[in-house]
């Protein structure tokens, strides 16, 4: 499906705002669902069942951002959908937060402060709605990179839509009305294996509910909705609610990420109970804004110097 460009904007986020930083991450698995190169992100959105191609382009700096997004479609977009279209890209991408308080709070703290400097103006940003984000974390379970990468093609290749737009070729996941027509044994020809079972298990939950409408939940009610959905449990409804939905919440550290925790946060123990006790002390309510910027730093070390420990110590590479 080719798309034509339909609308420009110019938005202005709260300043301060790192453009590459808030739209970027490193530790992501690559895939044909977005393209990024510095100072520019190409992306799919499914959007109230259109399918948009989105462009953004920084204009400006930390200090006084700017940035030019632009819409392509198959057809016209009018005024309404545009403003509602702009105001979910701004819940996703985070463009009005105001992350002043965090900052001042631990600009001088002995571990954290450089780091803040260094990424000073990053937002916590989330390309994916919660159905893309769920077939997503499927397709990461128990599975090295190069294995994730096969499956998702695959599953792109055959239930996916392919865009173009602005000379460059992404895909969109599919709906959840077109993988539920799908037989579980036609979804393991594409060498799947149980996630088969859980994308039907997990779309048919998604369906159940409303993305959007459980914004307004608090956190334990929010929780609560998420947790009934297929396949999410103690450590993915953290993820989900960081990501997805913006929380500042960490209840669960994984085993294996304790190890790396113990790294980053430069302390002996690798056991989660006691590193949980650790954050809760020194970094309380902010203790997963703490975490997110400690990975971004190390994903982004990791990717031009190749971090030997973190190489190790990640399950799945």
């Amino acid at each position: 499906m080719k798309l034509k460009l339909v609308h420009t904007a110019i938005i202005h986020p709260k300043a301060p705002y790192n453009f590459d930083y808030s739209v970027y991450n490193p530790s992501h698995y690559p895939t044909p669902l977005n393209k990024w190169e510095k100072g520019r992100l190409w992306f799919s959105f499914r959007f109230k069942d259109k399918l948009i191609g989105i462009k953004f382009e920084n204009m400006g700096r930390v200090s006084k951002p700017e940035i030019k997004i632009k819409f392509y479609n198959e057809s016209n977009l009018n005024n309404e959908y545009i403003n509602l279209l702009l105001k979910e890209i701004d819940y996703r991408f985070e463009f009005k937060k105001d992350y002043s308080e965090f900052y001042k709070k631990f600009e001088k703290d002995k571990l954290i402060g450089n780091i803040l400097k260094k990424f000073k103006g990053m937002r916590n940003f989330c390309i994916e709605g919660l159905y893309e984000y769920l077939m997503i974390a499927i397709l990461l379970q128990n599975a090295n990179v190069k294995r994730t990468v096969q499956m998702t093609d695959n599953m792109l290749k055959n239930y996916g839509d392919e865009i173009e737009f602005d000379n460059i070729k992404l895909y969109s996941i599919w709906k959840p009305e077109k993988i539920l027509k799908v037989p579980e044994d036609e979804l393991r020809t594409l060498k799947v294996g149980y996630r088969a079972k859980s994308f039907l298990r997990a779309s048919e939950d998604y369906k159940k509910i409303d993305e959007f409408a459980i914004r307004n939940l608090d956190n334990l009610e929010l929780r609560k909705e998420l947790l009934k959905i297929y396949g999410v449990g103690p450590a993915s409804v953290d993820y989900i609610m960081s990501g997805v939905y913006h929380r500042n919440v960490l209840n669960t550290i994984p085993p294996w990420e304790a190890k790396i925790y113990s790294r980053l946060l430069e302390i002996k123990t690798t056991n989660p109970k006691k590193i949980m006790a650790f954050l809760d002390k020194s970094y309380g309510e902010y203790k997963s804004k703490i975490i997110g910027h400690l990975f971004m730093d190390i994903s982004w070390k990791h990717k031009y110097e190749k971090v030997e420990w973190m190489e190790k110590l990640l399950p799945f590479t």
